[in-house]
């Protein structure tokens, strides 16, 4: 854990000594019966969410292909905005169009439940209510940490955890060449993807807070994009040490990280 993706020679020489005395196998987590249901009702609703966004996207395609330019509005309402559309224009929709928007009648059904479900098992589990205090978590992020991380005993400190959620740097070097490269990118592509949506909430929503001012630090440098990055490897470490000290979040233990400055 923590290796994926980074090598070097240090490393090297260290994987082939254990390998030369090992006789077994390294142990392998299993997870939990209560694992595996988040997983798969996160999962579930992320399905959902797909099939409606090529629903939108294919009817917006037609409608381009008809010069046609319905109001904004947020995404469950596309459907009536594209019906008040026609309606006072008084066009009639296709039938294939017609049955797209039906699907997405039916799906904005399904997803209020989904939503109202996810958000009752966030509220009722103890672990997901500490970590929603965390600005910019919400509670698919805190469900989907939960599911991937399962016990937090299990990892000896929070850059185990960034590690394996593949929120580190590699590396990629042999003698005389030091080579590293972007995050790894290993483990959980989902959980990866809900905590850098949680940094740009906590970027956008949460200026004054510690650790968004240490971010804002490594933007003026580093670029946005970097520093969101950077910023949700640190929201991981922060929701890690929360549910093992089994806290609510304090941004004065974050205080300290705002003055310092990624090189």
């Amino acid at each position: 854990m923590g290796a994926r993706s980074i090598k070097n020679d240090r490393k090297d020489a260290q994987v082939l000594s254990e390998v030369s005395c090992r006789i077994d196998l390294p142990s392998v987590h299993v997870p939990s019966q209560l694992s595996r249901e988040l997983k798969s009702m996160c999962g579930s609703r992320e399905i959902l969410v797909k099939c409606r966004t090529m629903l939108i996207n294919n009817v917006r395609g037609w409608t381009r292909t008809q010069l046609i330019r319905i109001r904004t509005g947020t995404t469950p309402t596309f459907q009536n905005r594209l019906r008040d559309y026609a309606q006072t224009k008084q066009i009639a929709l296709p039938e294939h169009v017609e049955r797209q928007l039906s699907m997405l009648d039916a799906l904005k059904l399904q997803m209020k439940a989904a939503d109202q479900q996810l958000a009752k098992l966030a509220k009722d589990h103890p672990v997901c209510r500490k970590l929603m205090t965390t600005p910019g978590v919400g509670r698919v992020t805190a469900v989907r940490f939960v599911a991937a991380l399962d016990e937090a005993k299990r990892f000896r400190n929070a850059h185990a955890v960034q590690s394996y959620l593949g929120l580190t740097p590699g590396e990629n070097s042999s003698s005389d060449r030091k080579r590293h490269t972007g995050i790894t990118k290993a483990g959980a592509m989902e959980v990866r993807r809900t905590l850098i949506q949680a940094a740009w909430a906590a970027f956008r929503g949460s200026p004054k807070e510690p650790m968004v001012m240490w971010a804002k630090q490594i933007a003026s440098r580093r670029g946005p994009f970097i520093a969101i990055v950077a910023l949700a490897r640190k929201i991981a470490g922060i929701l890690f040490a929360m549910w093992r000290d089994g806290t609510t979040y304090r941004p004065s233990k974050s205080a300290k990280s705002a003055e310092l400055v990624v090189p």
